[in-house]
């Protein structure tokens, strides 16, 4: 019998050096992990995910690994929850560009806190975003959107193979090791999107439920427990269990070869991937043609049907997750207020203020049969004036995206924005350097105090 696809990944994410990572993956990797402490720092600071904090410093516990910005050190496991909680709890974090999950929330705060309690070097911190990223996206890749149509969250069903591959990458794993912590991680694959429908900031903590339970599948793991070695590809397994319609062939092409980091895409927007590029392309019309709200009769916009059916149907939000994921609210606030900041989303007022109400009806969205695949975020838009004059485009990658990738710049001025609900200029500077040279660290753990207020 051929090696199976678990075993390949598992192989390939024990046996990974980091010398074999091209450097433009490093770079990528970088980018990354500044971007999602950007999205910890400021995701700290907001009531829903502080939730979390509370709940893990009241159970206490031997204190291991920092939580950011408020400094409590906590179990590693519970380090993890808090950390990656904060960095996927404000919509700002990085997206598996066509392939879901995010992947940055992922691997970053569980490299973060093993990194702190094992000791690692800056490269096999760089090394483990880098592979953990690749498992995450390769394993999405072969599902969808055939799970997303189901109503699973590409996340709590992507992420649990990429936090578990960061750890485990950490924790030094054997191949035999890692084979049984696949197995372990997948037994914790799971997730729904119906706070998509209805509503809830359960959302927030998708990410942080992926990181605790995966840390603990690699250390199970590592302590001889063990797990289906064909949790992929078996006859229960992640392909047959999370979608009608696979393409097992994603996971293991180019494998080592190709890293999937260099997919990953940066939000520019705080909300919902599927929104970033109709944001995008609203502005750029409104830059070009100078109309305002008040011009506005009727917008129509073509997006993927996993767009429509992820938000594009919100007229009325309810809470900041609902704000987040509706399209027509977005667009409405992009009219009224020139801005998609995240202050606009955590505004209740807005939520039911007449004026982005009746803006907001005036969007229609309708299913591209063209939106798939590399084209899944494209955007077609109509913008009918009162006046009778109409204006159209089509922006086929939203910016921040590997296919309209934007400059460092752009990204560190965002992290910038994001890092000041917490630290002052002078620690922020210091930070950008610290990640800059990670690789010639041999304690990436001193990224730690530089996280804490």
């Amino acid at each position: 019998m051929g090696v199976g696809i678990t075993e390949q990944l598992a192989i390939h994410t024990a046996k990974v050096r980091y010398e074999d990572i091209p450097p433009e993956a490093i770079e990528k990797a970088k980018d990354c992990i500044l971007d999602q402490i950007g999205v910890e720092l400021i995701g700290s600071t907001l009531e829903w995910n502080k939730i979390a904090y509370r709940y893990v410093t009241d159970m206490g516990g031997r204190g291991e690994s920092t939580i950011v910005n408020y400094g409590a050190k906590v179990p590693t496991l519970d380090a993890a929850f808090v950390n990656a909680t904060f960095g996927q709890g404000c919509e700002l974090d990085d997206v598996g560009f066509a392939a879901g999950g995010h992947p940055g929330a992922a691997t970053v705060p569980v490299a973060l806190a093993v990194g702190e309690k094992q000791r690692c070097t800056g490269q096999e911190f760089l090394a483990a975003v880098v592979v953990g990223c690749d498992v995450m996206y390769r394993l999405l890749a072969a599902v969808r959107p055939s799970s997303g149509k189901r109503g699973f969250h590409s996340h709590g069903i992507g992420a649990p193979f990429g936090a578990m591959a960061a750890a485990a990458r950490l924790l030094r794993l054997n191949e035999g090791q890692m084979l049984h912590a696949f197995g372990i991680a997948g037994m914790h694959s799971s997730g729904t999107m119906e706070y998509d429908q209805t509503g809830g900031e359960v959302k927030r903590v998708i990410a942080g439920i992926a990181a605790r339970g995966r840390i603990q599948a690699a250390m199970l793991a590592q302590l001889g427990l063990t797990g289906p070695p064909t949790i992929i590809e078996g006859k229960r397994g992640f392909l047959k269990v999370f979608a009608d319609l696979v393409e097992p062939e994603e996971i293991t092409r180019d494998l080592g070869r190709d890293f999937k980091i260099m997919r990953i895409w940066f939000k520019l927007y705080p909300c919902v991937a599927t929104v970033q590029g109709v944001i995008y392309t609203l502005s750029k019309l409104i830059e070009e043609h100078r109309f305002s709200a008040d011009d506005v009769d009727e917008i129509r916009v073509g997006i993927s049907e996993t767009s429509l059916s992820h938000g594009g149907a919100i007229y009325e939000p309810h809470d900041v997750a609902s704000a987040q994921f509706s399209l027509p609210f977005s667009l409405a606030i992009r009219l009224l207020k020139n801005d998609n900041d995240l202050s606009f989303y955590m505004d209740p007022k807005l939520w039911t203020d007449p004026k982005v109400l009746a803006l907001a009806k005036k969007v229609k969205s309708y299913a591209d049969p063209n939106a798939k695949r590399d084209q899944n975020y494209n955007t077609t838009m109509e913008v009918k004036l009162a006046n009778g004059k109409s204006y159209k485009a089509f922006e086929a990658y939203p910016p921040g995206s590997p296919l309209n990738m934007v400059g460092r710049d752009v990204l560190r001025a965002k992290f910038r924005k994001m890092a000041r609900a917490v630290l002052a200029e002078e620690r922020i500077e210091k930070l950008i350097e610290a990640v800059d040279r990670l690789e010639t660290c041999d304690d990436a753990a001193r990224l730690i105090p530089l996280l804490v207020r």
